[in-house]
């Protein structure tokens, strides 16, 4: 860095206002949005679960005098089990896509109990409801077809896409990446997906151990977990997406029209492929759905490529505009290529972690969140959607990275996953000590 460089980075640093420093943690806990909303939505979340459990746990008799059989505890637990391990993958999947301006675990949960807990509540009392009014009630108005093709995909991508909102009114600077929204639409919609497979599975369960026809009730349940965990397990993400991509779309863009437009677009095309969705598995049986599912197949495909695609560009966006920065000497030469590779930040996460979660792991995380906030604050001062707020903001992020610099990892030359073990030093045998034996005998005492 050359000094005259030196000296303007210094002069523009120098302008930091005062009230930039940082304050203690829990004066930034009671003034952070995400606080109050954790305190708001985890009650709200417990009332939700238990709500429906309450619903879904005694038997239900209907004006025709048939009984739906209560969901029990034991047909509860069992069908937990099987619905966990998609919702990890699932989740697993997500998170990793969210590698850039990645959002902080705790809006990652939130958003997952949303799907699992508020959405599946909306969706069971409107569903419910919507049921009743078009004379479904016998035993089965939860499987009726109607309200299954005309109802519960309105109602279902219209919650499951809620908390996006909620989450773009209140943390819109953390939110700019079409990855960013496409992971939280993603594992909303796994939450949603998790517990409507848990009620599927149960009610197989009970029905199975409840009727003498069924002769092997854990293969019917494990029947049902291939086609809903596995087969067409991509549905609910891929419909919430198509909704997150239009909530993407309007988000880059500074046209009102584009901004009122494109959500809807995508809302109703979510709608669309859900109505279609359920009104094909509603037609028909496994075998001759096959046309249709392998079609569905190709529509998952296209949209991974375009996610590839898009962390690609991602890619080419964070190098370009850190590029901005390290010409001018605020970063050095390395930074623009190591937190523009994706590869090369998990090596560095990987490699903090075995050094130490305290110690090396918790700045190099926070270097790597403040790098890319960098880049893409400056992608939006280039694009106009941010004002002139945006170079105070810079400057804290700048003198931030200056103190995290020296404890965390910033470069992968040369940087090995395991740190390298400390050897004990060599010690030499002590001089013999007088008086003691000397000689080749060891008779005679020392001199």
């Amino acid at each position: 860095m050359t000094s005259p460089q030196l000296l303007d980075r210094q002069r523009w640093l120098s302008g930091l206002p005062p009230t930039a420093r940082r304050r203690p943690w829990w004066q930034r806990m009671l003034h952070s949005p995400l606080f109050w909303l954790t305190v708001v939505l985890v009650p709200f979340y417990a009332y939700c679960l238990l709500n429906q459990y309450q619903m879904l746990h005694p038997d239900r008799e209907f004006a025709d005098g048939t009984v739906a059989l209560g969901l029990n505890n034991e047909a509860l637990r069992q069908s937990a089990f099987w619905a966990m391990w998609t919702a990890l993958a699932y989740v697993v999947l997500f998170v990793w896509l969210d590698r850039f301006r990645a959002q902080r675990p705790l809006v990652w949960l939130l958003t997952f109990l949303w799907g699992a807990c508020a959405a599946t509540w909306i969706s069971i009392h409107v569903n419910t409801w919507a049921a009743e009014a078009m004379n479904t009630t016998s035993a089965n108005a939860d499987m009726g077809t109607r309200a299954a093709i005309f109802i519960a995909p309105f109602v279902e991508e219209a919650s499951k896409a809620t908390v996006l909102f909620l989450l773009v009114v209140l943390f819109r600077a953390r939110i700019v990446s079409r990855l960013s929204i496409v992971t939280l639409a993603g594992l909303s919609a796994i939450g949603f997906a998790f517990v409507e497979n848990i009620i599927y599975y149960a009610r197989v369960f009970v029905y199975a151990n409840n009727t003498i026809e069924v002769t092997d009730p854990q293969a019917e349940v494990l029947s049902l977990v291939m086609l809903r965990g596995v087969y067409t397990s991509f549905g609910h993400p891929v419909f919430t997406m198509m909704t997150a991509l239009g909530l993407a779309i309007a988000l880059g863009t500074r046209s009102k029209i584009v901004r009122v437009a494109a959500p809807l677009g995508g809302f109703v095309l979510a709608c669309g492929g859900h109505m279609l969705f359920n009104g094909v598995a509603s037609s028909g049986d496994s075998a001759s759905l096959r046309p249709q599912w392998f079609m569905a197949l190709g529509l998952v495909a296209t949209l991974i490529l375009m996610l590839v695609f898009t962390v690609v560009a991602q890619t080419q966006l964070i190098r370009r505009r850190l590029g901005d920065y390290r010409r001018v000497g605020w970063l050095t030469d390395r930074d623009p290529v190591v937190f523009s590779s994706p590869f090369k930040r998990m090596k560095l996460q990987v490699a903090s972690l075995l050094r130490g979660p305290r110690r090396t792991w918790l700045p190099t995380t926070r270097f790597m969140r403040r790098i890319s906030e960098l880049a893409y604050l400056r992608e939006g001062m280039t694009r106009g959607t941010i004002g002139v707020g945006g170079d105070d903001r810079a400057r804290e992020i700048l003198l931030e990275l200056e103190e995290l610099r020296p404890a965390a990892l910033t470069d992968t030359r040369g940087l090995t996953l395991f740190p390298p073990r400390r050897r004990k030093p060599l010690t030499s045998a002590p001089p013999p000590q007088s008086p003691g034996p000397a000689g080749l005998g060891g008779n005679w005492p020392a001199p």
